[in-house]
């Protein structure tokens, strides 16, 4: 992250709005005023800007004395994306990314997406790297271990395997209460399975009880068979009765035949004793001889005496048929009523397995439907408690490697760092000393004239302020190229040390640790300006500011000390 400018706008103890570009500002920065001038001030406006937070501080506390209002505007380049940040205390928080308005629901989640999204250094970082207090740097090498041990977790954030270790107990206590309300999820579905698959079996018993399925399907066999028998009786009368029906309907057509002959030539007859019924004949008026109309009477009378006989014999024939008819139809009868008996009970036999099958469903269907339920859940259950055990295991895993291999693996990779960069500071600082941290944090002190360790109680101010200088700056320095922000404030680094001390610790940060940086060196003591690449002065100011003490009063002048940054190029 690079923080490019920062203006501040009635902000604490800050009237007016200064604004800082630290695109000008790389190398060492001297930030000097009196005590309660405000040197603090500029790193809690950069955090409260970056995170809408100052430790320890209120929204109301942070606005500058009768004023409205205090707002912070941040520049900076994170990921390779240009932000700009606007913080008032009394608007909405403005967020633009590459030109862009940043869409959040409210301002909670405008500074997530900021922190988790945006910010390339952690928050935990900017914190502790916006503002150091090194006033208990002078004594490292006289802590006890535990001291020690609590203030490099504190620098480095190995604090956080302890806050994070809190959370991953939280989480496996979570999981471990989630797993016994899903142990007796699963006894509770195994239970209702149980219930239901004997409710199940109980009401199957039930409907078996109330019907003989085996009587009813023999029973429906008989019926059937005697069905059958009736039937083939039934076809054989019907077949016989069809075969004299035809042989009486052809012995019809016979009669009907010879009766329509018969009939046709009496007509004939009849026709020619109209036509000569006179004696004469009509066409040529010639007599017509009486025996010839004698002898065509006469057949006509044995024509209707033959049509009268034939006639005679269709309707005994059709009484034959009818009478066939009727006896076929009483034979017929028995077998019907019967047949149709048989039916009835073959239908209320079928109806009755019908309603025990259609019982037999809808009891499966229901009982299964819910069995089929529980068993879905306890399969889910069942999937449930293994990610549980899986997750357990990893919180177990997790715990284990946050409370002991991770720290021990990095301290062990840590300490030697530091006792490197210790010895680096060591040789520039051309003392005669090797000092090393052990793994427990105790620092031991050698000198080359002395193999054995000596106590840093025998040591003299001046070689305290030595080693101390080692100390500080060997941890410094790996504070510092872990932390990819270009802007650092250290506050109070060189309190209690003398004028040589201060520049021996200046040349040597400016050498080793300003490059691509703007490290603030705020101090109250006098500095050789000679080392610092810049030059802020925090002045206090006398403003006189009208307001109303008491609502009965009069507006009274009240006399407020003010901030004023000045930079000197």
């Amino acid at each position: 992250m690079r923080i490019h400018t920062v203006k501040i706008t009635n902000f604490k103890s800050c009237y007016g709005t200064p604004e800082f570009n630290f695109d000008e500002l790389e190398g060492l920065v001297k930030l000097s005023g009196p005590i309660g001038s405000g040197k603090t001030l500029l790193c809690e406006a950069i955090q409260w800007g970056l995170l809408g937070t100052v430790k320890g501080q209120t929204n109301p506390s942070l606005i500058s004395w009768n004023t409205d209002a205090c707002e912070v505007e941040i520049t900076l380049t994170s990921k390779n994306k240009e932000v700009y940040i606007r913080r008032n205390i009394r608007e909405p928080l403005v967020v633009e990314v590459d030109g862009k308005s940043l869409m959040a629901s409210n301002k909670r989640n405008a500074q997530t997406i900021l922190e988790e999204d945006i910010y390339d250094v952690p928050k935990l970082a900017i914190i502790k790297m916006c503002l150091i207090s090194f006033n208990g740097f002078s004594s490292l090498a006289d802590m006890n271990p535990g001291q020690t041990k609590e203030f490099i977790d504190e620098i480095f954030g190995f604090k956080l395997f302890t806050e994070y270790n809190q959370i991953v107990q939280e989480e496996k206590r979570q999981i471990q209460n989630s797993v016994v309300k899903l142990t007796a999820m699963h006894e509770e579905n195994i239970n209702q399975i149980n219930n239901l698959k004997e409710k199940k079996r109980q009401q199957q018993m039930q409907l078996d009880s109330s019907i003989d399925l085996t009587s009813l399907r023999s029973e429906r066999l008989a019926y059937v068979e005697e069905g059958k028998a009736c039937k083939e009786e039934y076809t054989k009368i019907d077949n016989k009765y069809k075969e004299e029906e035809e042989a009486i309907n052809n012995e019809k057509l016979s009669y009907f035949k010879k009766k329509n002959e018969y009939a046709t030539l009496g007509k004939q007859e009849k026709n020619f004793i109209n036509t000569f019924k006179d004696g004469k004949c009509p066409t040529c008026s010639h007599e017509v001889d009486p025996s010839l109309m004698e002898e065509h009477r006469v057949k006509m009378l044995e024509y209707a005496a033959a049509y009268k006989v034939e006639e005679s014999n269709e309707n005994l024939a059709n009484a034959k048929l009818i009478e066939k008819r009727k006896e076929h139809s009483e034979a017929l009868v028995d077998l019907t009523k019967k047949m149709n008996e048989l039916k009835v009970k073959i239908n209320k036999i079928d109806s009755d397995i019908a309603i025990y099958n259609n019982n037999v469903k809808m009891i499966n269907e229901n009982y299964d439907d819910l069995i089929k339920t529980c068993e879905d859940k306890i399969t889910d259950i069942k999937n449930q408690l293994d990610d549980a055990d899986k997750e357990i295991t990893e919180w177990q895993e997790m715990e284990e490697l946050l409370t002991k291999t991770l720290r021990y693996k990095l301290l062990d990779s840590l300490i030697p760092h530091i006792n490197k960069s210790i010895r680096f500071f060591i040789d520039r600082l051309d003392q005669p000393y090797r000092i090393e941290y052990d793994q427990e944090f105790k620092a031991h002190i050698y000198t080359d004239s002395f193999e054995r360790e000596i106590a840093y109680a025998n040591l003299s101010t001046g070689q305290k302020k030595t080693v101390d200088i080692a100390i500080v700056f060997g941890i410094l320095q790996n504070v510092i190229s872990n932390v990819d922000m270009n802007v650092l404030i250290m506050d109070e680094l060189m309190s209690n040390m003398d004028s040589d001390a201060r520049n021996v610790m200046l040349s040597v940060l400016k050498e080793s640790m300003s490059e691509g940086k703007s490290i603030f060196i705020v101090n109250h003591a006098e500095m050789n300006d000679d080392y610092f690449d810049h030059k802020i002065r925090v002045n206090l100011k006398n403003y006189r500011v009208r307001v109303q003490l008491k609502k009965k009063d009069e507006p009274k002048d009240v006399i407020v000390r003010a901030s004023n940054y000045e930079k000197i190029f």
